[in-house]
């Protein structure tokens, strides 16, 4: 009879994890971005153009450093992987024991840790597995295909910096359209840091409040800077 598990787990963390970087990011960079932008510009026009390729910019960025980064996860995996195999393969008494004093570590006695390292490395696969995970503390469940994470990262900080901007798309007043774009900004903030708090069991309203907190700090500095370079 197959396991079935009674309680579920949270599953794609990693594109989730990307998904929340990329929606924050993109949010808090542009709504900072703007924000100290239009204590500077007097145009509206020049505004927009500006918020907007800011946004796009950020977007393939955020995209191709994802990839790159997830690359780097794969490759160094593989590198792990190999020479591991290769310990597993030429030098595997010591490697028996390494794995044997892991489990020991974990409170299994001689015997119950020699009983269960002979049955793992009966299976070189497993014994292969068992030492990543135990060792190096890296399963491939935990990598991503690095397309797909660069995709979600820039789609993601796509949506999240079009948040903010899309008030000065709207609106021909500077002055409302800041105000609405902050206004819309943190409540996006708020349910994105609430949606990410819901996901990790944290309480909604602590996960909001933290996200906002941050989001609200970053547009009041550079607003500040801004309106500093103004009267300059």
């Amino acid at each position: 009879m197959k396991f079935q598990e009674k309680h579920k787990h949270i599953r794609g963390r990693g594109l989730i994890s990307s998904s929340a970087l990329g929606l924050t990011d993109g949010l808090v960079t542009n709504l900072s971005f703007l924000t100290g932008f239009s204590g500077a510009a007097a145009s509206i026009g020049l505004i927009r153009f500006a918020g907007t390729a800011a946004m796009l910019a950020g977007a393939v960025s955020m995209m191709f450093g994802g990839i790159l980064a997830a690359r780097s996860e794969l490759d160094l995996f593989k590198a792990d992987s190999k020479r591991e195999a290769y310990e597993i393969e030429n030098e595997r008494d010591e490697e028996v024991a390494e794995l044997k004093g892991l489990y020991r570590e974990k409170g299994l006695n001689e015997e119950e840790a020699d009983m269960v390292v002979r049955r793992i490395t009966s299976n070189r696969e497993k014994f292969l597995e068992d030492m990543l995970t135990n060792e190096l503390h890296i399963h491939t469940s935990d990598l991503e295909n690095p397309y797909k994470v660069g995709l979600v990262i820039g789609l993601s900080f796509l949506i999240g910096a079009f948040v903010p901007l899309l008030p000065y798309l709207l609106s021909p007043l500077k002055g409302s359209s800041l105000i609405a774009s902050v206004a819309l900004s943190l409540a996006f903030l708020f349910g994105a840091g609430a949606w990410k708090g819901r996901i990790a069991g944290r309480r909604l309203w602590k996960g909001g409040l933290e996200t906002v907190s941050i989001g609200a700090v970053a547009a009041a500095i550079l607003y500040l800077i801004g309106t500093v370079f103004v009267f300059a």
